[in-house]
């Protein structure tokens, strides 16, 4: 009984000590930032698109509108453009795009979507394809509001002639986070 009674006494009174005493009780830390409801980025990804024995440089703008399900994930569609060096032709992509985030800013990015143009070694350099991404990397909050990532892509697309679709992103990504709760 006298034990039961210090267990329940002491933690309660060694805490009203520090109140009295003037220090404050230690603040406690959101494990993760509220993302939760609208939220918008962009993003600016440099990279290489393969081809049979070789590559090409490429760099690709994306807009995306995102809404926050929980302040873990999030989902939403981008818009983007993708211009090749050496080639003419640049290509357009729409994607819906999932992002689940673990801890205070690591993420894993996935996207299904389509591309208007793809390229790929051959007579027919480039073509339609439908396929995603897979992502990971950090989010870093600049602002209350603003997050500023840092990422590494896979895109794997497979053209409408059959041929394969790969390219490889390392990006920058602006967030803001519009809820007006946080």
């Amino acid at each position: 009984m006298l034990l039961a009674l210090l267990v329940v006494l002491v933690p309660g009174s060694a805490q009203a000590g520090l109140q009295i005493a003037g220090n404050r009780a230690p603040r406690e830390r959101k494990e993760t930032p509220p993302r939760k409801g609208m939220n918008l980025g962009g993003s600016i990804r440099v990279g290489a698109a393969g081809m049979q024995g070789s590559f090409i440089p490429v760099v690709r703008g994306e807009y995306e509108i995102n809404g926050g399900i929980t302040d873990r994930f999030t989902l939403g569609v981008t818009l983007g453009g993708t211009g090749y060096l050496g080639i003419e032709k640049g290509s357009f992509n729409a994607d819906l795009v999932a992002r689940r985030y673990f801890g205070r800013g690591f993420f894993l990015r996935g996207a299904l979507g389509v591309m208007s143009h793809s390229p790929a070694l051959g007579s027919d350099r480039m073509r339609p394809a439908v396929g995603g991404q897979l992502g990971m990397g950090y989010e870093f909050r600049v602002l209350d509001k603003l997050g500023l990532g840092l990422g590494l892509d896979y895109d794997g697309r497979l053209r409408n002639d059959g041929r394969p679709s790969q390219t490889l992103l390392l990006g920058l990504r602006f967030t803001g986070y519009l809820n007006k709760k946080h």
